[in-house]
This record gives C-alpha cells, structure tokens and sequence, in this order.
C-alpha cells in the first residue's frame, strides 16, 4: 500500500515524465538520458519534502535534471583527463561509430527536425539550455531564470543570441543540404 508521500509524488511527478526524459535526450542525445532521469527521479523523490507548493513542479524538476547532467559532464570530463591515450594503430578508431563516413546521408534526408535537432545541439551549453528550455520545453523567462540559477536578464539575452546563432546554423545546414542535393543531381 502506498503511503500518502508517495502517492502525492506520484501524482505530481508523472504528468512530467514525458518531457523530462525528453529534455535529458535532447542535452545528452539519447545516451545517458534515462540514467539522468532516473537520478533525477531519486533526487527529487529524496527532496520531495523541499518542494513548496506554489512553485513549478516542472521547473523543479528541470532544475533537478540541470544539475544531475552537469554532474554527470564533470565527473565523464575528470574519467577522459584520466583514461589511458589511444593509438590510431590500435584498431580503436575503426571500432567507434564517429570514425565511419558516418550519417552524412542520413542528414540530408532527415526532416526539419533532425536539423533543428541538430542545430540546437551544435550550440554552446549556456545557449542550447535556454534555447531548449524556452522554445521546446516552454518554460517562461522566471522558470528558466530558477531552473539555471540566472538572472531573468541573462536569460533574455542568451536567448537571444542563442537564438541568432541557431538561425545562422539553420541556414548553414539548409544551404549545406542544398549543395548536396545540387551535386547528386550532376
């Protein structure tokens, strides 16, 4: 029998669920996404009790999942600067997904969304988080500003200049698929 914690959590953290793994999928690109939510799950189940009840549910998760990504980037960074240094004549290049001509074709098929996919993956961190959080998750500027720990004003700004930078990368992928398409044809 569940207790009444439990079910209150439930009840509030399930309509979430959804858009938060796909909040961790689009910063993480499927790998790790699940394991963050499932961290992001414990943390919050752990501080369920902090949560106050006029704030966002859904930007305190956010928030929650930021900071379980940005441990996780830190500690995955400190294990690269400790792994031992490979050797292309290893063999191991050959092995790793990236070495192979790669999915070159398959961007130029994909549909829009693998482009803004794309773009927005290509962005810096401090711009794709807002990016993100803005115009896919469509969090206003105050839960953005909570969720990263910001003022309300450098959100503005980096979503501004985030979104410059996605247009120009657009354009760059649009013209890019363009040439391609041009040279097929020859």
């Amino acid at each position: 029998m569940q207790s009444r914690r439990q079910r209150n959590f439930h009840r509030q953290v399930s309509p979430w669920l959804a858009r938060l793994l796909g909040a961790a999928r689009r910063q993480a690109g499927g790998a790790a996404a699940e394991d963050w939510l499932q961290e992001t799950l414990l943390r919050a189940w752990r501080d369920f009790d902090q949560l106050e009840k006029e704030q966002a549910v859904y930007a305190w998760l956010l928030k929650i999942l930021d900071r379980v990504i940005a441990e996780d980037i830190r500690r995955e960074s400190r294990r690269c600067r400790l792994a031992p240094v490979v050797n292309a004549d290893d063999g191991f290049f050959e092995s790793c997904p990236g070495a192979e001509p790669g999915p070159f074709a398959e961007t130029v098929k994909s549909q829009t969304e693998s482009q803004i996919n794309e773009a927005i993956e290509s962005l810096a961190d401090e711009y794709r988080k807002v990016v993100t959080l803005r115009d896919i998750e469509e969090l206003s500027y105050r839960e953005i500003a909570y969720v990263l720990d910001l003022p309300q004003g450098t959100v503005m700004s980096r979503l501004s200049r985030g979104r410059r930078l996605l247009a120009q990368r657009l354009i760059k992928l649009e013209m890019h698929d363009d040439d391609v398409q041009l040279s097929r044809n020859e």
